[in-house]
């Protein structure tokens, strides 16, 4: 491999990377739609709520019962998550995820991708 071929190889490397760092960029609680690889998971980021949360979704899942949904909850932002709630669904109608007891929790929701074929996904996360 040339000097100018092991370049290209690092650039193409780093475009890649950056890409797959997109499919889980977050922004505002929802992360953007894209196409997301089988057995990916892409999540929003931490959402601060006291009453729950409500999460919603939608996948260009053609076939079988779509990728699978989930809510995880902290209690503290960044702290270690629990997941609170998974459903399978092609298309996730807002569905209210209440915290676990009373006070101030951090959500998040994720998709992931346990269908045969890429899909584009589109999910939303807000406070109740």
């Amino acid at each position: 491999m040339t000097r100018r071929t092991r370049w290209l190889a690092a650039a193409g490397a780093a475009v890649v990377s950056g890409t797959a760092g997109l499919i889980g960029a977050t922004h505002a609680g929802a992360a953007g739609p894209g196409q997301l690889p089988v057995d990916a998971t892409t999540c929003t980021g931490q959402t601060r709520a006291d009453a729950g949360a409500v999460l919603s979704g939608s996948s260009s899942a053609t076939s079988g019962t779509g990728p699978s949904w989930s809510v995880r909850v902290a209690g503290a932002a960044g702290g270690p998550e629990t997941e609170v709630l998974r459903t399978p669904a092609r298309t996730l109608p807002p569905t209210a995820v209440a915290p676990p007891v009373s006070g101030t929790w951090f959500f998040r929701g994720c998709v992931r991708n346990t269908t045969p074929v890429p899909i584009t996904v589109q999910i939303t996360l807000v406070p109740s």
